[in-house]
């Protein structure tokens, strides 16, 4: 007896199963043996289990991606019989479907594949009996919305036919091959019937076997429009590409004013063409569609457009470039970029940016990292040349005509993916794909603010996320905590000095509070000499020659004459050696301040101090209040006061010192490098996904 395939696609469809499955086994089959396969096409209304529960059966078939014409070919490959069905999930079949179709294919030897007559749910009235080509790669079906009234009973040769119930010879599939999965959903049946026709097989319509179709049942009109309007482009680039460039401003997407669809569709349909057709009529295609590109969009999307294409092509490596105005001082920042770089390097072309003379190796000591893969651009801004400014400080900027900062936005255009590294809000990208990286919004918007402009913006945490919201009124896309790992095998709660340790910077507005640490220490050992009098205060961070907030406090220490050591630029092994010795750990950017900037934005040297069992005595506020958990792996305080008391309570109770020192250690492995590396590569597999044209494949 002769075996039949029937493939149907499901999309969460379970309203529609039943009636088909039914309709199916209720039909004319006592001359075939049915296998009714169904391939899940990733469902979340309990299609598979329904399917499992009442028709035993049907074949399952599971599609991991939302692609359709995905799920059709993954159907096909698990079919043995001589005739394969397709057949639309929200369908009803009539008594001959089956039977009307086969007899048409043996009645034309010549047939490779053959469509079923297709109504309208209501079984009167016509919604494709074939399709036909109006003109310029726009289709339409046959007889759609006519009421039947006989006019197409009659077996008839067609150039198209639609997918929805359709009959394939297995010699012609084997010949032709898979349906192409670019398409997605839509245009290919149109695609195969193209190819169908160039192999030979002729296409024929059928009366004989009707089906009762719900219109739109699991496909929406906005997917409709979309992919149809997307797909007729790359049908045209496969087909026909000379008529791609002149296709443009007749697809829907132009005359809906929808230019980020068009880009994005046309990147996919110069890749198709590419694929499928010799050089010479790639570059003259290429050379009509530059042309047309110049008269939609200005010159840089044009130049992205080209950019783009290569990634698609696999013809080379993403660019990174990074800018970092600040790439020339020590900081919190600065690692931050430089651990994000790191990772980076190893899977795209990455170069860093940066506005002084600095050498890439000093960068790498300072932070004890590897970025020999990296490259490194020094492009001075005049603006601050002029001015002989060594810090590059927006602010700076009030009533020039002209955006010092364009010669950045310039450079970016050479970067498939530009990284504004450390919240310069004046630098407009021109890049494909661009990232503001924020620590937290300084400056309030206003001439040549262009942090609108990125296509993502990554914060270091919920506090900076929050006031980017307030401040800018931007929506993050990216919470990225930074990453630290400082992790010591040599660390441990129990082997530790008498030291109290404070590591930041030694900003010039005193922002980091190394003064008041320092005077707050002393008041401690002057009002407690027996319980502090072995004990230290290290106060450890970045400064610069001639800094003058440094002076101030290396002046006060000198002063208080109690155990206060100052460590300028330690390098990586002293702060290691730091880390391992101090007991408690101190911060204090914030105390006593009301505007929100000068409070700790997040706090990595906390999180180092952490990893190191050292006990935390912390500001309450800012990103502090994200790291320590109050009372369990530290303190918080708000006030000198609280500050001295709970450090008073974690001298004096060594127990206690040591179950928050191990609490703390714990709670530290939620910004580490492993959870950093992680959401970073997934933030960048994200966008290399963008970047390389992949659209989201919607279900049908």
């Amino acid at each position: 007896m002769k075996q039949i395939s029937v493939v149907i696609v499901n999309y969460n469809g379970v309203h529609y199963l039943q009636r088909c499955l039914d309709s199916i086994y209720a039909s004319n089959t006592q001359n075939f043996v049915v296998d009714v396969i169904v391939v899940d096409n990733c469902s979340s209304d309990h299609s598979v289990e329904f399917i499992k529960k009442s028709y035993q059966q049907v074949r399952i078939m599971t599609n991991e991606i939302n692609n359709y014409v995905r799920a059709v070919n993954l159907g096909i490959s698990h079919t043995m019989a001589d005739v394969i069905v397709l057949l639309n999930n929200d369908t009803i079949v009539q008594k001959n479907w089956i039977s009307g179709l086969v007899e048409t294919m043996q009645e034309y030897p010549e047939c490779g594949v053959v469509q079923s007559k297709i109504l309208f749910a209501d079984g009167t009235t016509v919604n494709s009996v074939g399709v036909n080509e109006i003109e310029d790669f726009y289709f339409k079906d046959t007889g759609f919305g006519e009421k039947d009234s006989g006019q197409y009973e009659f077996i008839k040769e067609i150039e198209f036919f639609s997918g929805g119930s359709v009959a394939i010879r297995r010699q012609c599939l084997e010949q032709v091959g898979n349906f192409d999965e670019d398409f997605i959903m839509f245009f290919e049946d149109i695609d195969y019937s193209i190819r169908c026709r160039k192999r030979g097989w002729k296409i024929y319509y059928t009366p004989k076997s009707v089906v009762h179709h719900r219109y739109h049942g699991t496909a929406t009109t906005e997917l409709s429009d979309y992919f149809c309007s997307r797909n007729r482009f790359l049908c045209i680039a496969k087909h026909d590409p000379s008529s791609l460039p002149r296709s443009i401003k007749t697809s829907h997407f132009f005359l809906n004013d929808e230019l980020h669809s068009l880009y994005s569709s046309l990147l996919e349909a110069a890749k198709i063409l590419v694929a499928h057709h010799e050089d010479e009529v790639v570059y003259s295609s290429f050379y009509s569609l530059k042309k047309e590109l110049l008269d939609l969009y200005e010159s840089r999307k044009v130049y992205n457009f080209f950019a783009q294409l290569e990634l698609l092509l696999g013809i080379r490596r993403i660019k990174i470039g990074i800018y970092d105005h600040a790439f020339h001082f020590s900081g919190g920042g600065q690692r931050y970029v430089a651990e994000m770089a790191k990772i980076l390097q190893d899977k795209y072309d990455v170069t860093y940016v940066a506005n002084k003379d600095m050498k890439l190796s000093q960068y790498m000591d300072w932070y004890n990292i590897d970025l020999s893969k990296c490259k490194l651009k020094i492009l001075k801004i005049p603006f601050f040349e002029k001015i002989n400014e060594y810090t590059i400080n927006e602010s700076a900027v009030l009533f020039e005509d002209n955006n010092p900062f364009d010669i950045i936005g310039d450079e970016s255009l050479n970067y498939d993916v530009f990284i504004n590294a450390n919240m310069l809000s004046k630098v407009k990208p021109q890049s494909i794909y661009s990232v503001f990286v924020c620590h937290f919004p300084d400056n309030k918007r206003g001439r040549f603010f262009h942090v609108d402009d990125y296509t993502a913006i990554i914060s270091n945490g919920s506090y900076t996320s929050s006031w980017i919201k307030k401040k800018w009124r931007l929506e993050p896309t990216h919470v990225l905590y930074p990453p630290v790992d400082m992790y010591n095998p040599e660390s441990n709660s129990r082997n530790k000095k008498n030291i109290i340790l404070s590591v930041a910077r030694f900003e010039t507005t005193g922002s980091k509070k190394q003064m008041e640490m320092a005077r707050t220490f002393a008041d401690m050992v002057s009002r407690d000499k027996i319980l502090m009098k072995d004990w230290t205060l290290v106060l450890a961070g970045g400064t610069f020659p001639g800094n003058p907030y440094f002076d101030k406090v290396k002046n006060t220490v000198s002063s208080l004459q109690c155990n206060i050591e100052l460590r300028p630029d330690v390098t990586y092994e002293e702060l290691r050696t730091l880390y391992r010795d101090a007991a408690i750990f101190w911060h204090a950017c914030g105390l006593k301040e009301k505007d929100p900037h000068r409070v700790e934005h997040f706090g990595m040297t906390t999180v180092e101090a952490m990893q190191n069992f050292c006990a935390p005595v912390v500001i309450d506020g800012g990103g502090q209040r994200e790291i320590v958990e109050h009372n369990i792996s530290g303190f918080r305080f708000k006030t000198v006061t609280q500050l001295q008391e709970y450090t008073k309570t974690l001298v004096s109770n060594i127990e206690l010192r040591y179950e928050m020192a191990k609490n703390a250690y714990k709670r530290s492995h939620s910004f580490n490098m492993d959870v950093f590396k992680a959401k970073l590569e997934k933030i960048f597999g994200e966008i290399e996904i963008e970047l390389k044209g992949k659209p989201i494949a919607i279900r049908k």
